[in-house]
């Protein structure tokens, strides 16, 4: 789906596989098929292509190109400022993203390639909200990392332009573009879980040392379902299954807590006679 980007391929620093090289140990090439960088496990030459190749060749990330795409939202395509991108992603009406820093985005979507627009949204990645004086004049700067747009009216052949400015470096990690589904009304009591991978390495004198590690957010949310949507929401929880996605709990800056991306989970309690209760779960990826 992605018809131009200012990311280019290779990045800097990123060095394509030759076949019937002599590799060094923990050299990192890139294979332009699978747009995935891959290390070198074993020293020496083998012409073997490397993603058929897992105990020769590790793969480690995607390129900076495709970064985005990929379902982490840590692996950030980053470069210097403007990121555009020229998408057909076909049948969407909502686009989410994560891992976002910079200052400023433009969004358009227009009917076909170079017809009308149908949708545009254009605003400032901040979201600092002091909520007294001493907090306006004092606080640090907080950008906005996330950004919900839905309402958009579907084409099949809409051509989607991303446009991520500041005055330095932008980096997007997550761009997620589909179809967005109701599974309720959001109840009190939502419960948004940070969580680490960091770890305490303790030697054999007792000296510890924390090994700091990526980090991602869980969700726990529960819903009001109306009887006549229940059916509907149990076959999206079933074909979400395994599907890496985005689960708003709510829409607005102020709420980006208790929205995330990762894999879904949830149950459908019928436990009134007009009225369903859901609860959902979210794994956050990495």
């Amino acid at each position: 789906m992605l018809v131009s980007s200012t990311a280019v391929e290779p990045a800097s620093g990123e060095v394509a596989w030759v076949p019937g090289n002599d590799y060094a140990l923990k050299d990192q090439v890139y294979r332009p098929t699978t747009h995935v960088i891959y290390e070198n496990l074993i020293p020496g030459i083998d012409s073997g292509l490397p993603e058929n190749n897992p105990t020769r060749w590790e793969e480690v990330r995607p390129t900076n190109r495709w970064a985005v795409f990929d379902d982490k939202v840590s692996t950030q395509t980053v470069l210097s400022s403007p990121f555009t991108m020229v998408l057909k992603p076909g049948f969407f009406n909502a686009i989410a993203f994560f891992g976002l820093d910079g200052a400023h985005i433009t969004v358009t979507v227009k009917d076909n390639p170079g017809g009308n627009q149908i949708f545009q949204y254009d605003g400032a990645l901040e979201n600092s909200m002091p909520p007294d004086y001493y907090e306006h004049w004092f606080s640090p700067y907080k950008p906005q990392t996330d950004l919900i747009l839905s309402g958009i009216e579907p084409y099949l052949n809409a051509e989607l332009t991303i446009t991520i400015t500041s005055a330095g470096s932008v980096a997007c990690g997550i761009i997620a573009i589909g179809d967005l589904k109701p599974l309720g009304k959001t109840l009190r009591g939502a419960k948004a879980a940070p969580k680490t991978f960091s770890y305490i390495d303790i030697d054999k004198f007792g000296n510890n040392k924390i090994v700091r590690r990526k980090s991602a957010k869980d969700l726990a949310l529960t819903a009001l379902v109306a009887i006549e949507e229940a059916n509907s929401v149990l076959t999206t929880l079933t074909d979400l299954m395994d599907v890496p996605c985005c689960l708003i709990g709510a829409e607005g800056s102020e709420y980006s807590g208790v929205r995330g991306y990762g894999l879904v989970k949830g149950d459908l309690v019928y436990d009134e006679a007009r009225t369903c209760t859901l609860s959902i779960n979210l794994q956050g990826l990495i």
